[in-house]
Formats: C-alpha cells, sequence, structure tokens
C-alpha cells in the first residue's frame, strides 16, 4: 500500500473548477462571436427575417424583427468592433482557464483582477436594468463574487505560508 504524501493536491480543487468555468465561458464565447460573424451576411439575416414570418407568437416575432434592426442599425464596422472585443476578452478567459487549471499563482491573480473589475458593471446593471433581467444579473454577480472571495482567500492563505518562519 502507497500512502498518499502530505502535499498531494486533489485532481479537481476549487482552482480546476474555475478553470472549467472559463473554459465553458470561453466556449460561448467563440459561438458568439461565430454567431455576430454570421450576422454580417445579408443573407442570413434576410432568412432569419423570413423564418420569424412563421413565429406564431406575435411577442417573439417583435422581438426577433426588434433585434434585427437593431443589428442592422449597427452597421458592418461596429460587428467587427463586436467580433474582435469578443476575441480578445475570450483570450483572457482562456489564459485565466488554462493558468488555473495549471495551478499557477499569476492565473489566480489575473482571475482575481479580471473578476473583480466586472463587479461594479453587473452592481450598476442589477440597480438600472428592468425587473425581469435582474435574475441573470445577480446569479452573474454572485458567482462572480464567490470566485473573488474563494481566489482572495486562497492567495492570502498562499502569502501567509509564504511568510510563516521555518523551524
Amino acid at each position: 500500500m502507497s500512502s498518499i504524501p502530505a502535499t498531494h493536491t486533489p485532481p479537481i480543487d476549487g482552482r480546476r473548477v474555475i478553470a472549467i468555468f472559463k473554459f465553458l465561458k470561453a466556449f460561448l464565447l467563440i459561438l458568439t462571436s461565430y454567431g455576430v460573424h454570421k450576422l454580417l451576411d445579408p443573407d442570413l439575416v434576410e432568412k432569419i427575417r423570413l423564418w420569424s414570418a412563421t413565429v406564431t407568437d406575435r411577442v417573439d416575432q417583435r422581438l426577433i424583427l426588434r433585434a434585427l434592426s437593431w443589428i442592422e442599425g449597427l452597421g458592418a464596422d461596429k460587428l467587427h468592433l463586436v467580433i474582435a472585443v469578443t476575441v480578445c476578452y475570450t483570450a483572457v478567459v482562456l489564459v485565466e482557464g488554462t493558468g488555473l487549471w495549471l495551478r499557477r499563482r499569476w492565473a489566480e491573480w489575473v482571475t482575481l483582477i479580471a473578476t473583480c473589475s466586472l463587479i461594479p458593471f453587473e452592481l450598476w446593471e442589477l440597480i438600472h436594468r428592468p425587473a425581469g433581467h435582474r435574475w441573470t444579473v445577480f446569479a452573474t454577480l454572485a458567482v462572480n463574487v464567490l470566485i473573488a472571495g474563494y481566489l482572495a482567500l486562497l492567495l492570502r492563505s498562499a502569502r501567509r505560508a509564504h511568510a510563516a518562519p521555518v523551524t
């Protein structure tokens, strides 16, 4: 029988759970970038417009048409900017996830800073957005506060362990 050394790290810990979350987020961002890119094709937009005519719920139909009008109003330049920003953000999220998966201290710092930087925007959204939208913003805010709190505790305990005198 072999014994597990005292320094053994479990295969899945909080950092890896956050990393998996980051990888899923990156996947959704990649899909978003692809979807926005596809919306640059006027033929696809026209197909969506024609399809919306078959939607029987008038509220859903109006939402689809309003979204298409909004997207068309943005224009190709702004859609390209959305794609570029989304790709850059995806790269940051992938770096965070990879670093956390590999249990790198720098990734904990990067993720903590990036996550905390989003919290003021989520608070603003929670206060200023319509009530029907608030539960998603609140859930996002709660997840980000939990991630930031966990990483802050992890970094603090690592600093204490590093500063502890060697006997």
